[in-house]
This record gives structure tokens, C-alpha cells and sequence, in this order.
């Protein structure tokens, strides 16, 4: 079998696999994940009405194949070449003018996505399974949603019910983002709740004013920008400022990125390091569209409850 038909064997696999999401009310998940399915160095991710492939240099020859293959499923009506880790301008190589954002739905939940940005369009789409969660067990809880980055997370508390979201977000562009979204998803929110502030400042700050939440997010980027080699994921200092603002009974959601430790050690460092007594609540993974042998390779999300 050549390498041509093999790649193309793959992707039809790939296809099957996700079976439950192509009629499902999500639009926009990972059609094929290389690394664990046959052709590392290549993802094709759907992002509402455009197919955007990102791929090592080495790829570019095969991106037609890639196309036809999943245009016998899916018909984009745009499709993106981007080349990994943002090297290079994103380039459309079908369909015309596509607009600078797109809206890509999950269920009840709808945002605003960039298919050309040299990085993440706004998105991270292994975190579905978290945003469900949210979805599910934020009723009536004050939440706190930092390194909110689009809102996503935060948004996904409030359409689930939660009495107040605030999100903390440094980077000016990202806040009018997260704005973008809240309007999508028809929620109001006083100016007071998005906060453009660096969160150790900030979680310092309500730690001074006792400040009070039902839940916190924690998902920090796997490298913070202008800040040492994994602070990122610095979870004792987080699990330290963050824990004691639980209320009796809350929930810390925490994302571990990094693959440089298994998850039961940061689920270590964050019970070891709160001053709030914590106990194990639940945990997840990426979901079927991000397969992976090795768990510890795959996002993963634990939530802590403060006890009584």
C-alpha cells in the first residue's frame, strides 16, 4: 500500500471514529490527530464551515489528499494551511474571503473563532469535556474564571446557571474577546466582571478583602509569558492563593497541560498546597476526537472540593 492511499485509509478511520460528533449540535472538533493516529506532525480540525490543517513543513505536499478525502464526508466551504507552532502566515487554500471570525456552536454554548490565527484561533477545543462540566455543575455558584483567555470556560459556568462569572484576563485583545463572546451567548455582564489585571495580583487582592467563590478555574498556560521556565503551572503558588477563597463546598477546577509530570503528582501539589482542606471531585480528559494511548498525554482536568 502506498503512503498516499495509507494516509487516506487513516483519515476515513479517523472519520468513523467520530461517529457521534459529525450529527451531533457541535461544529467545531478535532477531525484528525496525527500524532496517535498515523501521521504525526498533522491535525485537521473542523471549525464551523472551515477545515484548518496544521502540519510540519514536510506535509505540505499531502495537504490536497487530506482535502479530498474528508470533502467526500464534509464539504468545508473553507479550508486553512497552518504551519505548526506558528511559524508562518495561516494561508487559505479553498474559498474565498473568509471572514476574520467564525462562530462554531457546542450545544447550548456559541463562540467566536479566528480560522487564521498563526496560533490557537480562540478556542482549545480538548477542553470540551471541561466546558460540559462547567455546563453541569455551576448552578448558582459565584465562579471565578482566571487566565480566562476568551472566556470560553467562564461562559460556559454562566449558561449552566452559575449567579455570577468573573473573568480575569491580562492581555487587552482577549477581554474584548471574551466581551464578543458574552454578547453571542446573550449574556449581560457588568463591567466590573472582566478584569484586565495579572492574577497573582489579583487573587492577592481578594485574598485582602476575604473574597468569596463557589468555584474557580485554573487553567494556566503550559508557559506564562515574561515569567521563568513553568511558571505556567506553578500549581503550589495557584493551589496557595487560589484555595482559600473557596466557600465550604466549592469546587477548584484545574487543567494540567504540561506532560513533564503525571497527573497525580499536581493533584499532590494542589492538596498538599491549599490551605483549604481539598478532596478529589472529579476527573477528565480530551475527549474522543483527541486520542491517545498515553493519558498522561492528554489534557487533563481535575476538580477539588473544599470541605466542610
Amino acid at each position: 500500500m502506498s503512503p498516499t492511499s495509507d494516509l487516506a485509509e487513516r483519515l476515513r478511520v479517523a472519520w468513523e471514529r467520530r461517529g457521534e460528533l459529525h450529527d451531533s449540535t457541535r461544529t467545531a472538533y478535532r477531525l484528525f490527530h496525527g500524532y496517535e493516529e498515523g501521521c504525526p506532525g498533522l491535525s485537521v480540525d473542523r471549525l464551523g464551515d472551515a477545515l484548518v490543517l496544521t502540519h510540519l513543513p514536510e506535509h505540505e505536499g499531502r495537504l490536497s489528499e487530506v482535502v479530498d478525502v474528508l470533502a467526500a464526508e464534509f464539504s468545508p466551504r473553507y479550508v486553512v494551511s497552518k504551519l505548526r507552532r506558528g511559524r508562518g502566515e495561516p494561508k487559505l487554500i479553498q474559498g474565498e474571503e473568509i471572514p476574520s471570525e467564525l462562530e462554531v456552536r457546542e450545544g447550548s454554548l456559541r463562540f467566536l473563532v479566528e480560522p487564521l490565527a498563526r496560533r490557537n484561533p480562540g478556542l482549545y477545543l480538548d477542553a470540551f469535556p471541561a466546558r460540559r462540566w462547567l455546563l453541569e455543575n455551576s448552578q448558582d455558584r459565584r465562579v471565578l474564571n482566571l487566565f480566562a483567555f476568551t472566556g470560553s470556560l467562564g461562559i460556559a459556568a454562566a449558561v449552566g446557571g452559575a449567579r455570577g462569572v468573573i473573568h480575569v484576563e491580562l492581555q487587552k485583545r482577549q477581554v474584548r474577546r471574551i466581551q464578543r463572546n458574552l454578547a453571542l451567548n446573550d449574556l449581560h455582564v457588568d463591567g466590573r466582571d472582566l478584569v484586565r489585571e495579572d492574577l497573582y495580583a489579583y487573587l492577592r487582592r481578594a485574598l485582602r478583602k476575604e473574597a468569596s467563590f463557589d468555584g474557580v478555574v485554573l487553567d494556566p498556560p503550559p508557559q506564562v509569558p515574561n515569567r521563568p521556565p513553568g511558571a505556567g503551572q506553578d500549581y503550589g503558588t495557584l493551589a496557595r492563593l487560589a484555595g482559600p477563597l473557596l466557600s465550604p463546598g466549592g469546587w477548584l477546577l484545574c487543567f494540567f497541560h504540561r506532560r513533564d509530570k503525571p497527573r497525580s503528582e499536581y493533584e499532590q501539589e494542589v492538596l498538599e498546597a491549599s490551605p483549604a482542606p481539598l478532596e478529589i471531585l472529579w476527573r477528565g480528559t480530551s475527549g474522543v476526537d483527541f486520542p491517545e494511548a498515553n493519558v498522561e498525554s492528554k489534557l487533563r482536568f481535575t476538580a477539588f472540593a473544599r470541605r466542610a
